[in-house]
């Protein structure tokens, strides 16, 4: 049964439900059919988010309350208490390039890649917003430009003491899948053991039941080190989780992590190993279309950018064309 009907009210059509046994009405403005159950679908939408939002803060609370229980909620929250004082009581209205430049100058003791961050959540806030019909339309958001990549990676050599230095197997586990996968962290912290197919070669890291996000999880060959590693691993499992600890899904490695390059020497955090994977590839001339669908950059050019310097063979036909 549909939570709500269509009816005649007044000379016009109305969206008509019951809450708490009483009915209520709301005039859609028309008498044509058709529009009138998309102003319908439309306000009934609006009214399961939270209504119109006129102020940035309003779209982002619906934005995120929309998005609870997501991996990357808590980095958007954590964006947002750090924009909220400067965007929270903005008019929708009021959102223009000199806004999102008024906002950069008040954050200019941070990163750009901070308030870039910081901007991406305002912006895909107000994109759902609009997408959702709260807003009529999302305005523009100024980004500030990508800084220089600074691509922090590791040495075949330091990552072998890394490795070494780790008590815990669940840690050494982790950072080995890391760099032969090239995964990011909650990629490798929810695999399970049926997404490794041995008989195939194959580690499916997106889950059957996760839709695929921007960050997108790849499906990649194991060689033969990681296959070893593996069946080691499988052998000892105690839980569906290929990464455990305790027969219980491990939530994060970070202090363990942390305590092993304290042991090594050497500064590094997790995402750095996927960084490593990536440079070793393209170290070993491996095409970057290739290290792109190994770490599921749907765009190549990401790659390139970030990685391309690393090729031996980057720019020589270039290079070599300006000899005399």
């Amino acid at each position: 049964m549909s939570e709500y009907s269509i009816q005649r009210y007044r000379g016009v059509l109305a969206i008509v439900w019951f809450e708490e046994g009483k009915r209520h009405r709301h005039s859609l403005g028309t008498t044509d059919r058709s529009s009138g159950e998309s102003a319908a679908r439309a306000f009934w939408q609006r009214r399961a988010v939270g209504g119109q939002a006129d102020t940035v803060g309003e779209a982002v609370r619906a934005y995120l309350k929309a998005r609870a229980g997501m991996l990357s909620i808590k980095r958007a929250e954590v964006a947002w208490k750090a924009a909220q004082e400067f965007w929270d009581k903005l008019p929708i209205g009021r959102v223009d390039i000199q806004a999102s430049e008024d906002y950069r100058a008040r954050r200019a003791h941070c990163r750009a890649i901070t308030v870039r961050n910081e901007l991406a959540v305002i912006r895909a806030a107000l994109n759902w917003a609009a997408k959702h019909k709260m807003i009529t339309a999302a305005p523009f958001i100024q980004m500030p430009k990508l800084p220089a990549s600074q691509v922090g990676h590791l040495s075949k050599a330091d990552f072998r003491k890394l490795v070494d230095s780790a008590v815990r197997p669940h840690v050494q586990l982790f950072m080995k899948l890391a760099v032969g996968t090239g995964a990011r962290s909650n990629a490798l912290l929810d695999l399970k053991w049926d997404q490794v197919d041995f008989a195939r070669g194959l580690i499916t890291l997106n889950p059957v039941d996760r839709v695929q996000t921007s960050k997108y999880r790849a499906t990649v060959p194991m060689n033969a080190q990681l296959r070893a590693t593996l069946e080691e691993a499988k052998a000892g499992a105690l839980s569906d989780y290929v990464i455990e600890h305790g027969l219980e899904k491990i939530g994060s490695v970070k202090k363990g992590f942390a305590a092993a390059c304290v042991r090594a020497g050497i500064k590094a955090t997790p995402h750095m190993l996927r960084h490593s994977a990536a440079v070793w590839m393209a170290e070993q001339a491996v095409p970057m279309t290739q290290i792109a669908q190994f770490l599921g950059h749907t765009d190549g050019r990401i790659t390139e950018r970030v990685y391309a310097r690393f090729a031996p063979q980057f720019l020589s036909t270039a290079a070599d064309a300006l000899e005399w």
